[in-house]
């Protein structure tokens, strides 16, 4: 038994993890709609608040309603009583109270003085909005009147599509055509009309109010408002800061009997648009929007699963990562989280991954560089954000073997130019081969991967050895493409830069027994033995594998630093030890708080690079080792310390005392990306190829068995791994169909269904 059970389990029939105990801390579930021109990112807990933002095709960014700010109540009218479904912020007990998270939707069930009460929450995939259904049953044996309550605080603030603060002047209307409030931000300063949202009911309503004050008490304490008091929403309208939107719903339930309130909450260009979205919707046209959803949700879900012999990663991985992968897209705007997300979203949908690089790829600079964000830009300078796209295009062919990708034309920014796909790739390469320093490294500038090794005046002009260390990793991929495509003037460009680059990082950042990190224009090296703090970054001694730029006994010293250096019982340190003070020449890095985030936390994002690379390695232990202490539930780290969502990947575990392993960011990190990645195409080993699916296994000598399912080009693969021999990596023996095969990349691509046995 795992700590997870003592909160609920997954239960895989369902695809669902169901919630039967308090958790640590509210637990947090994701639901949005398509990826497009009015996307909406929703977030919902176990008690039905969370954070709603929405985003147009630019990256204009509207924060609809902020943390805490958004809940249902049911008042029975003959006894005043109150109670929320999940049993709070209202203090009334509520009993049996169950959250099951769906890819999909959340429901959450409770009971209370004979009151049998279902909440649904969901997105529609059309829509920016999220939709709430509670249906209450009435388990006495006399008629009940209760009112429904929606409440939620609008925001109406955010950003512009360059990233300019947006500052709200609010004013809400109570409009009774639309059966509810209407909020406006009225700021000379929005960039959109969209800047405006409101909650309504299905239902006949009852009365309205909006704003936040008339609700609550002078405390504005939502868990005791002024509805225990047994007040009835009073129809005025507000102005300020705190305009909100309360619905009241009166319901008579008959014995035995169920009621239903449906509530729409969402963003909006006018009243006309609301007026417009009701006259179309009725509660079937809401339930056949949920069912949509489930059916999106479904076929990423289906695209594969893992049979690892851990029910619990088997339930993060073939029900919510794909969810996590998807959801990433609309709502980080850094071009490589972008990029390092449509690798693993393309082996679930690979139609949304491409259009999401090609986006991203708008987004590049004429000269080949690209800026750190878009969707909402950020056009500051961070090094290692070309690099990217020599990993996510070949990546993305290998997965769907359509080289027609590089002849799609993409505009630049900024420019009336246009390219090519394979001449954007062209012009990142010269850009990064051209873009160095005094070592003749590839030049640091602002930051890189680490957004915390800002530039000070103090650190002056520095050098990233990571991102030299991808920019050889990416001219691997670059040859081998090139060479696919039969250009072989560009193979050899490349594969020149490739040994240019490498030489010099083995000349100049080698420090005995492992990579230095950065190098400052006054020779100071981050990540020396030489120093007392940030002695060791992790990241260039999985990069300098990834890569290939390390020979066999370098490869060796740098992943024997990494076990002595920066694993902890709670994950992965990205440097170590962390820094006590704040030191110039590192910059924010060194004045985080030490032990949390960069600064010797344990980074999740990075313990994937790692882990990739100890499969390289043929280092099935470790790489397993450490998709056990990222993954939720570490044995070393249990849910009940973490507090992580077991159906979540996380940003990373603390490494401070008092906090030791508390966890940070569900949902919202790369994290999830890699980690998939690993125990799909390197633990499980079913990876992507040129020419088809390369089955090369990297298991521990105690997991005896293991499979996974995938879907790849149209094909359905049923792969069945026997570790029997204690052997770990690689494959001696495959048979497709019950036929062996020579060699280990399966091509038979024709659509069918193919059982695959591996002898490890």
């Amino acid at each position: 038994m795992t700590s997870i059970e003592q909160y609920g389990r997954f239960i895989p029939e369902e695809g669902c993890f169901e919630l039967t105990a308090p958790p640590p801390r509210k637990w947090i579930n994701l639901h949005y709609n398509l990826i497009g021109d009015n996307e909406i990112y929703s977030e919902i807990t176990n008690i039905g608040d969370g954070r709603t933002v929405c985003r147009d095709h630019a990256g204009n960014t509207c924060v609809l309603v902020d943390w805490d700010h958004k809940y249902c109540y049911i008042r029975d009218e003959k006894s005043g009583t109150v109670f929320c479904p999940g049993g709070e912020p209202a203090p009334q007990q509520v009993d049996n109270v169950v959250t099951k998270y769906y890819p999909a939707k959340t429901i959450t069930t409770g009971e209370c003085i004979g009151l049998k009460v279902e909440q649904r929450v969901f997105v529609p995939l059309d829509h920016p909005m999220e939709v709430r259904t509670v249906w209450v049953e009435n388990a006495t044996a006399e008629e009940r009147e209760v009112s429904v309550f929606m409440y939620a605080m609008f925001q109406l603030n955010g950003c512009d599509s360059e990233s300019n603060t947006v500052w709200k002047d609010n004013l809400s209307f109570i409009e009774p055509e639309i059966n509810g409030v209407l909020v406006v931000n009225r700021h000379a300063d929005v960039p959109t009309g969209r800047y405006k949202g409101y909650v309504v009911a299905l239902n006949h309503y009852h009365g309205a109010s909006g704003y936040r004050d008339y609700f609550t008490r002078s405390d504005f304490s939502l868990g005791t408002p002024k509805i225990l008091w047994g007040w009835d929403a009073d129809n005025k309208p507000g102005m300020g800061p705190d305009c909100a939107g309360v619905v009241q719903v009166k319901i008579k339930i008959p014995a035995g009997a169920k009621g239903r309130a449906d509530f729409l909450l969402g963003q909006t260009s006018s009243l006309d648009e609301v007026k417009g979205i009701l006259q179309q919707t009725n509660e079937q046209t809401v339930d056949g929007w949920c069912a949509a959803q489930e059916a999106a949700e479904a076929k990423r879900t289906n695209a594969f699963t893992v049979d690892t012999g851990n029910e619990n990663w088997d339930g993060l991985l073939n029900t919510f990562v794909k969810k996590q992968l998807y959801s990433y897209l609309l709502n980080k705007a850094g071009f490589r989280d972008n990029l390092q997300c449509d690798c693993a979203l393309a082996l679930c949908d690979y139609e949304a991954a491409k259009g999401n690089l090609l986006r991203a790829l708008s987004s590049q600079y004429a000269n080949g560089s690209v800026p750190h964000g878009f969707r909402p830009l950020n056009d500051l300078l961070y090094s290692d954000q070309p690099a990217w796209i020599f990993l996510t295009v070949p990546w993305l062919i290998k997965e769907s073997g359509d080289f027609s990708l590089l002849d799609e034309t993409v505009p630049y920014l900024g420019s009336d130019e246009t390219g090519t796909v394979w001449d954007h790739m062209l012009r990142a390469m010269r850009y990064l081969a051209n873009d160095t320093g005094a070592n003749a490294l590839c030049d640091q500038h602002y930051a890189d991967w680490n957004d915390g090794l800002e530039a000070t005046k103090e650190a002056g002009d520095r050098e990233s050895v990571m991102v030299t260390m991808q920019f050889c990793f990416g001219m691997k991929e670059f040859v081998e493409l090139a060479q696919r495509r039969g250009d072989s003037d560009v193979a050899g460009e490349a594969q020149g830069y490739y040994d240019t680059f490498a030489a010099r990082l083995n000349d100049v950042a080698w420090d005995g027994e492992w990579y230095v990190r950065t190098i400052c224009g006054d020779g100071y090296r981050i990540g020396s033995a030489a120093g007392k703090e940030g002695r060791i970054f992790m990241n260039t001694q999985s990069w300098a594998v990834l890569a290939g730029v390390a020979s066999d006994e370098r490869a060796e010293l740098c992943m024997a630093a990494v076990d002595e250096h920066c694993e902890k019982e709670v994950g992965f340190q990205v440097c170590a030890p962390g820094f006590s003070k704040y030191d110039p020449r590192v910059g924010r890095n060194s004045g985080s708080l030490p032990g949390t985030g960069e600064n010797g936390g344990c980074y999740n994002h990075a313990a994937g690079f790692k882990a990739v690379a100890d499969c390289m390695m043929g280092r099935a232990e470790e790489a397993w080792r450490t998709f056990e202490k990222v993954a939720p539930d570490n044995p070393l780290n249990p849910v009940s310390n973490s507090e992580c969502e077991p159906f979540s990947f996380n940003n990373f575990y603390v490494q401070v005392p008092g906090f030791m392993g508390k966890s940070g960011y569900p949902w919202r990190t790369g994290t999830s990306g890699w980690f998939t990645m690993l125990m799909v195409e390197w633990i499980l080993g079913a990876r992507r190829h040129y020419g088809g699916l390369l089955i090369d296994p990297c298991l521990p000598k105690h997991i005896k068995s293991a499979g996974i399912q995938r879907t790849y080009r149209g094909t359905v693969f049923n792969i069945k791994l026997d570790n029997t021999s204690g052997r770990c990596k690689g494959a001696v023996e495959i048979r497709v169909d019950g036929i062996p095969m020579v060699g280990n990349l399966l091509t038979c691509i024709d659509g069918g269904t193919h059982e695959v046995h591996v002898m490890i």
